[in-house]
């Protein structure tokens, strides 16, 4: 595990849903009654049956965000960008950062490039250049490598007092090299928060990246 605590656990992806609030008007339609009661009935158990079954998946598949009536044509818009089937989905506590996040590129002790990481809640880091919002090129690199995503994060004072804020969390991807986090490998689809001064390097590339705020300016 990573010092401090900041590996968060695994959200509860596979709550079970009972199955009559989603098709609770297909059998409820009214028909023209030709004497086909029995039909109407193997059509609710039809219905039932395939509930089931989704709701087996839904159990199976605890990784994979439920997307409630959405169905999977808005699945198929939402894993897409570019053409590209994205790896990751941003959580429902998705956040457009309140400060202005930098990450500082270094090459050894020169830093090559200032990325701007506040205008958007989830930057994808990857050598797919349709979709990476940070690209790394080393060979080392997966396409989908990891992410960075802002998210909401509430903590609870000793009187009770909730406070929330907008935090950075890095999530490997399940890249075939993996990411580090101050110089330790980090577990792949777990989300680890970040601070200031952090720094993470992707596969087995020598650049290191390094988080800060920018400083407002007056």
């Amino acid at each position: 595990g990573m010092p401090g605590g900041r590996e968060e656990g695994r959200q509860d992806r596979g709550r079970r849903r009972s199955p009559s609030g989603d098709d609770s008007g297909r059998h409820k339609r009214p028909r023209k009654d030709k004497g086909k009661e029995s039909e109407e009935e193997i059509e609710r158990k039809k219905a039932w049956g395939i509930d089931e079954k989704d709701e087996k998946k839904k159990t199976e598949e605890v990784a994979k965000p439920d997307y409630g009536k959405s169905g999977k044509l808005e699945k198929a818009k939402l894993m897409k960008k570019n053409g590209v089937t994205l790896k990751h989905m941003e959580p429902a506590n998705a956040a457009i950062p309140n400060r202005r996040w930098r990450i500082y590129v270094f090459k050894g002790e020169e830093i090559i490039s200032t990325l701007h990481i506040h205008r958007q809640s989830c930057f994808i880091v990857g050598r797919e250049s349709r979709i990476a919002d940070i690209r790394t090129d080393h060979i080392s690199c997966s396409k989908q490598h990891a992410v960075i995503q802002f998210k909401y994060k509430s903590t609870e004072d000793e009187a009770g007092n909730t406070t929330t804020e907008i935090c950075p969390y890095i999530m490997d991807l399940g890249s075939s090299n993996g990411t580090k986090l101050n110089k330790q490998k980090i577990e792949a689809r777990r989300y680890y928060q970040l601070l200031e001064k952090d720094m993470l390097n992707f596969g087995s590339s020598s650049r290191d990246y390094v988080l800060l705020v920018a400083k407002n300016e007056k």
